[in-house]
């Protein structure tokens, strides 16, 4: 649940904030003027003075041995570094207060969440999506480095989850051994999360909720400075032999402005907490190094009196580096089942890209705003050599994999009366998956199989029935598998006598075509309910009963070559939907705020592709396989006064998954989802006036998880039960920031993350051979705009 806010990105003094509900401005004024009705207010806190604190996410390890990075990347930080202290003795001067905006993010009434907003970026030493969310106690990222980490939400796995950029996004991924999200946090400004089943405005299945993420634009990075122009540059250093760095220009010219932005993070392989040893009796974690490029290319015009503004965007995030099969187990030794041969080390670029036609007017007569965007979304897998990863076809040299996804979403806003808004609108997503082949031509089955441990030949039946599927599987004509979901929503939102009412219901349909030609579609119809009550000034109380669909999957992108067998859909396969129902409370009285909820989620028709991927066999059906429940709890609250800013958070939840498929295809995969612990947040910081300096403290606490999201339990390769433990950890950081010119346009950040060196295994991941945190690092990071 959300209510999407974006906050200013300059310090200001700590005063009591009013967001009106009906002109959508913030005022940063001590009481509001006479002239307002306070009535009309909601609450909220902030104190941009002070650095939100930061929560605590496992980041990168300091090695002993002396980092080889090249010269020009450390002198970048230096170059930032002289370039903003030499302007500071010239420009230390007071800085105003500005009106801002408040965004909503078009899902009617919610349980306001954590936002990380374009300053707080600016004032981290954060450089991937794991660091830039640890303020978040129900959101959780696996151990590794970029698409080893799997993230869950509440518990539920990437198969329910979406990460949106500028309103662009799709659910199919290259393997299920890897996590499908890439996102440089160097080009964004706002990012924002919506949790468990969304309303009708939510957009296309939005059954578990979804991190959003809207990129920078120029007028963002325009603000506060004193001309049509500017440049940024950015670097940092990490103990763990990691460097980043990068440059943004900006600028504007009448009705017109642009950007271009680049970014690297150079990332050499993280050591884990004191105690790892590697298989190897290293402390590094082997393959775990990445070199990440980015860049963001945008160009906007704004016309009509400013009711008018479309801009268009190409942005690509690429991670290239020597990668296992399974990105997400660690190497074993030679008696291991994960040993280096099967990994199969190999070097591999990873691509995501979307290049976006965004258009937003207002007052369009009875529109009074839209909000349109046109998109293409491509991720790419580029591997030198996959002569020995089964999963892509055992092809021999370079291999390419591709998913392009092409959308649309158009949403209108308009007001039937004063107190009234109505919500509607159509989305529209195609995807189309890309093998470099198809192999079907070559799929066999094994004349042998293991019994008692031991080769032996299979009967001379089975063989038989085997030559006939063999013929089978060869005999097809495959095609590239593609999906097309298109949905229409109306909600309507109502404010009477303190009370604000939503009611939406949101129309989905969905065509599924795999690669043997079959195609399935069905179509659904789900509601939405929503209030929010506000009895008494700094109290708000609310609830709402949500219903969401999620189309199925289409099979892993790497394997869709057909060489172990032909993957179909069943007869008759429909959305999973997904029930949410959640209370909760906010309280803000400008000094102490807390807030908190409480949810319970049932999916039906839960979705699942064929889960026996190593097998040979002919034909497979993705299916409906069973249904799902999770409950839970979130509670924070905070403290500010002065410079001191005081938080704790906790979060629980308890997914099950309850399968009814024979062949019980629901998976304990991090895919799917993980028992993650009851998690605890805290930080400590205080913001001194002059030197404007902010030093803190904040600590991640996770409790030990016992179980499995499987309902009837997890088991072993050889059948029998397994005990699932997650043990418990505790992660501790402390922090500073330092504006040398008393305001945002420079900022020196230091950090040192896991100060006591602990050595831990996140929770979102598998329960044994994974990868752990990362252990102590030493940060130290520069950005200056001017």
């Amino acid at each position: 649940m959300l209510i999407h806010y974006t906050f200013p990105t300059k310090p200001v003094n700590k005063k009591q904030r009013f967001a009106n509900k009906n002109d959508n401005q913030l005022y940063t004024t001590p009481p509001p003027p006479a002239n307002i009705n306070k009535n009309n207010y909601y609450y909220f806190f902030l104190s941009c003075q002070t650095l939100t604190v930061w929560l605590n996410f496992p980041s990168y390890t300091q090695k002993d041995e002396q980092m080889n990075a090249p010269f020009f990347r450390l002198s970048l930080l230096s170059l930032t570094l002289a370039a903003g202290f030499a302007h500071a003795a010239e420009n230390n001067a007071n800085v105003a207060l500005d009106t801002v905006t408040v965004k909503g993010d078009r899902q009617g009434s919610k349980i306001r969440t954590n936002i990380v907003t374009l300053q707080q970026k600016d004032e981290s030493t954060a450089t991937d999506m794991r660091e830039l969310l640890k303020e978040e106690p129900s959101i959780d990222f696996g151990g590794g480095n970029g698409t080893s980490q799997f993230l869950t939400l509440r518990g539920m796995g990437q198969n329910s989850v979406d990460i949106k950029v500028d309103n662009a996004y799709s659910d199919s991924q290259i393997l299920y051994h890897q996590g499908r999200f890439i996102v440089d946090p160097a080009l964004v400004k706002v990012v924002s999360v919506q949790k468990g089943a969304g309303s009708a405005s939510a957009g296309i299945g939005a059954t578990n909720g979804a991190i959003i993420a809207k990129t920078v634009d120029a007028q963002d990075l325009l603000k506060g400075l004193d001309k049509n122009w500017g440049v940024r540059l950015n670097s940092g250093f990490a103990g763990n032999n990691g460097v980043s760095y990068g440059a943004s220009v900006f600028g504007k010219e009448g009705n017109f402005d642009g950007l271009f932005s680049y970014n690297r993070n150079d990332e050499k392989d993280y050591e884990a907490g004191k105690g790892f040893r590697n298989v190897n009796g290293g402390k590094t974690v082997p393959y775990s190094a990445l070199d990440k490029r980015s860049y963001l290319a945008k160009i906007g015009t704004t016309f009509g009196d400013g009711d008018h503004r479309i801009v268009l965007s190409h942005m690509k995030d690429q991670h290239r580096g020597i990668r296992t099969v399974r990105e997400e187990f660690a190497v074993g030794g030679e008696n291991s089942r994960i040993t280096i041969k099967r990994q199969a080390p190999a070097y591999r670029e990873t691509t995501q890209s979307n290049t976006n036609l965004a258009y937003t007017g207002k007052d369009l007569g009875f529109v009074e705003k839209l909000d349109a965007n046109a998109y293409v979304l491509e991720k790419k897998r580029y591997s030198a050599d996959d002569k020995d990863n089964g999963y892509a076809g055992n092809v021999k040299g370079p291999n390419h994999t591709r998913i392009a996804t092409r959308g649309m979403n158009f949403n209108f806003d308009s007001r039937l009366a004063e107190q009234t808004l109505l919500k509607y609108g159509i989305n529209y997503r195609h995807q189309e998956i890309k093998p470099q082949a198809f192999l079907n031509s070559e799929f066999s089955i094994p004349i042998k199989e293991k019994k008692n441990g031991q080769e032996v030949d299979k009967p001379m039946e089975q063989q038989k029935k085997d030559r006939a599927d063999e013929a089978i599987v060869r005999s097809y004509r495959l095609t590239n598998p593609t999906k097309t979901d298109t949905g229409a929503y109306i909600e309507a939102i109502h404010e009477i006598d303190g009370f604000t009412l939503t009611g939406g219901l949101r129309y989905d349909r969905f065509k599924v075509k795999t690669h043997d030609g079959k195609t399935v579609s069905s179509s659904s119809l789900n509601p939405s309910f929503g209030v929010i009550w506000q009895p008494r000034e700094h109290w708000s109380f609310s609830a709402s009963h949500n219903y969401a669909g999620r189309s199925p999957r289409l099979y892993d992108a790497l394997q869709t070559h057909g060489k172990r067998g032909i993957i179909s859909i069943a007869d008759g396969t429909k959305a999973e939907r997904a029930r949410n129902t959640e209370i909760g409370f906010n309280y803000n009285d400008g000094t102490f705020a807390a807030n908190g909820s409480y949810f319970r989620q049932t999916i039906k028709d839960a979705l699942a592709n064929p889960q026996n991927r190593h097998d040979s066999v002919a034909v497979r059906e993705a299916v409906n396989a069973g249904y799902i429940k999770n409950h839970g709890y979130e509670l924070g609250a905070s403290y500010r006064t002065g410079g001191l800013t005081a938080k704790v958070g906790v979060s629980r939840s308890k997914p099950r998954f309850y399968d009814t498929h024979p062949k019980k295809l629901l998976s304990a995969n991090p895919e799917f989802g993980a028992q993650t612990g009851r998690t605890w947040t805290a930080s400590l910081a205080y913001r001194f006036k002059n030197p404007n300096l902010e030093i803190g403290w904040r600590g991640r606490y996770v409790q030990k998880a016992t179980g499995s999201i499987l309902a009837a339990g997890q088991k072993d390769r050889d059948g029998k039960l397994e005990n699932v433990v997650r043990q418990g950890f505790g992660v501790n950081d402390v922090f500073a920031n330092w504006k040398p010119l008393g305001k945002d346009t420079l900022n020196v950040n230091l950090s040192v993350n896991n100060v006591f060196d602990k050595f831990y295994y996140p929770h979102s991941q598998r329960w044994t051979n994974t990868l752990p945190g990362v252990g102590r690092d030493v940060r130290l990071g520069v950005n200056y705009k001017f």
